[in-house]
């Protein structure tokens, strides 16, 4: 019996051991990859007259103006004095920006940890205030459930978040 017993567990070890030897082929699925930016590149803030809006977030009205978020670059005003035809006054580049607020005249922006203060008082002109450093944490994974790519902080920040195909995803929310 004993004989018996030690055969049937040899023989389950040995097809262990050649099944996970075995070379499976790589799972390719839909998931998100990291953009990532330096220290440097986040503290720059430039002032543009115009920016193609190319994935629009969060929208809000302040006096005449219309704001919107282009999730991950900046913000984008516009006059909104028309409302059947707002005009782009200007756009706020903010790397990693994905929500703000405004009062009195003065915009708070996530850059990425760090919140920044811009004046709007001039819409067509607004100026850079102030940067309050690690105010927000740092975000490891995306919005969206499913797959992703680990984040590597030797490659520096993250910004924002790209759908693509991933082969053999180790990260999962």
């Amino acid at each position: 019996m004993k004989t018996a017993i030690k055969t049937t567990a040899l023989a389950f070890s040995v097809l262990l051991a050649v099944s996970c030897g075995k070379n499976k082929e790589a799972e390719v699925v839909d998931g998100y990859k990291p953009i990532y930016a330096t220290t440097q590149d986040l503290e720059s803030i430039d002032v543009k007259t115009s920016e193609a809006l190319e994935n629009p977030g969060r929208i809000y009205l302040y006096e005449n103006y219309l704001l919107v978020n282009d999730q991950a670059k900046g913000i984008h005003i516009y006059d909104n004095s028309n409302t059947s035809s707002p005009v782009e006054v200007s756009f706020i580049a903010i790397p990693g920006n994905m929500d703000f607020s405004v009062s009195n005249n003065m915009l708070y922006a996530d850059n990425v940890t760090d919140m920044i203060i811009v004046d709007i008082s001039d819409p067509a002109a607004p100026v850079y205030k102030n940067r309050i450093q690690s105010v927000f944490p740092v975000q490891q994974f995306p919005d969206e459930f499913g797959a992703f790519e680990c984040v590597d902080p030797d490659k520096g920040l993250v910004v924002g978040w790209e759908k693509t195909q991933l082969t053999d995803p180790k990260c999962f929310k």
